[in-house]
């Protein structure tokens, strides 16, 4: 029972982060997602590029930078999501792109260790409603200055999937913070 109890508050939690924006001015802007050979990123990359590229213009960070795996061995680091954004009229200096690994922590990890001598001390991170409360608590483990911009575009649409989604993060959130951490 007190499992129970434990998922459906955690349940809770995760769904209340999903919906909130904690927009601040910041110095980077840190975008999780698959990194594409090609030059044209994911849909899920996609959506949260294009809302990083919306916070970048509107003045809530000076840098984009993209952390993730990379969708093959031998793709270049800054294929498809550096080439995107150039094309939306990003300055290609204020771009970093890191395609280092496939868990956050070693992602966040390496973003903190590469921009930090660039001056960025705090992020918004821009990525899947869901995906916040726990990538939240991984950076914040890492003494990193994080806030919440979710990607409504990638908020799972009806009842069911967003019931499945919060379900499924329940768990990844409750695995890291008993096992992983």
């Amino acid at each position: 029972m007190l499992v129970g109890i434990i998922a459906i508050f955690t349940g809770y939690c995760i769904n209340a982060q999903a919906h909130t924006n904690e927009l601040v001015n910041a110095d980077a802007l840190l975008v999780p997602g698959l990194i594409p050979p090609g030059a044209q990123p994911t849909l899920t990359l996609q959506a949260r590029l294009d809302e990083a590229l919306r916070l970048y213009r509107l003045g809530y960070g000076r840098r984009i930078v993209v952390v993730g795996m990379r969708s093959e061995p031998a793709a270049p680091p800054a294929s498809g999501a550096a080439t995107y954004l150039i094309e939306h009229a990003v300055d290609p200096s204020a771009i970093v792109v890191l395609a280092t690994s496939d868990d956050l922590p070693s992602l966040l990890d390496a973003a903190q260790a590469t921009v930090a001598p660039l001056g960025v001390r705090s992020y918004l991170l821009v990525t899947d409603p869901p995906e916040l409360l726990r990538a939240l608590k991984m950076a914040r483990d890492r003494q990193m200055t994080m806030n919440a911009a979710p990607v409504k575009a990638n908020a799972p649409v009806g009842r069911g999937a967003e019931l499945k989604a919060l379900w499924i993060e329940t768990w990844r959130y409750l695995g890291y913070v008993l096992i992983n951490r």
